[in-house]
């Protein structure tokens, strides 16, 4: 007699992707590439936060009480030493001083508060990226907190660009919306990487 048959295509399938070891490499490899650019951009975002908290740091402090700022001071030797003309470094003046004008009393320090706060998780992101890259358990869900959380400060900061009035709105608006895009993707590719990864574990 021949032997009855007891496996269809779909046990065939099951079976090989629960024994078959490439199976579950390719379920982490989202992982790997989603912790790659975590670090890549991780590493950038600190360094625009920390820059732009400097910036506001140094504007609070450094600006006069009414708001306007004195002639500009341009020695010689710093003009030759930083390649600069007479006329740029006055417009560089000129531009701080339309800054600090244009900026509504609130405006310096809530974005200093938010861009240590973005530096900060930003460079939590590094580290849940790496633990992405090597295949820690916990980094899904440390990756989708902090991508989640980067979306946030970026949401906050575009609210506040959006109501920071025309000249802050021109330097602020657009690059708030491009990172804020990117933390939404960068959050939603870690929720599901991680049920897929679920998904190919109960298989």
């Amino acid at each position: 007699m021949t032997p009855r048959r007891t496996d269809g295509p779909a046990r065939n399938v099951a079976s090989q992707s629960s024994t078959d070891p490439a199976g579950g490499a390719r379920s982490a490899a989202w992982a790997s590439w989603l912790g790659a650019v975590a670090v890549i951009l991780g590493v950038f975002l600190t360094a625009v936060h920390a820059n732009e908290l400097l910036k506001q740091v140094v504007l609070v402090r450094n600006a006069p009480p009414d708001g306007r700022m004195p002639a500009a001071v341009c020695p010689e030797e710093e003009l030759e030493e930083e390649g600069l003309t007479a006329a740029e470094c006055e417009h560089m003046v000129t531009n701080v001083g339309g800054l600090i004008l244009s900026a509504p009393a609130w405006f310096a320090g809530f974005m200093a508060a938010l861009s240590l706060a973005g530096t900060i998780v930003a460079f939590l992101s590094i580290v849940a990226g790496a633990a992405l890259v090597g295949g820690r358990a916990w980094a899904p869900v440390a990756a989708a907190a902090t991508f989640g959380a980067l979306a946030a400060v970026d949401a906050a900061g575009f609210v506040a660009a959006v109501n920071a009035g025309p000249i802050l709105r021109q330097l602020y608006l657009a690059e708030r919306l491009l990172w804020l895009l990117i933390h939404l993707m960068m959050t939603l590719g870690a929720i599901a990487g991680m049920r897929f990864s679920r998904a190919a574990r109960a298989a």
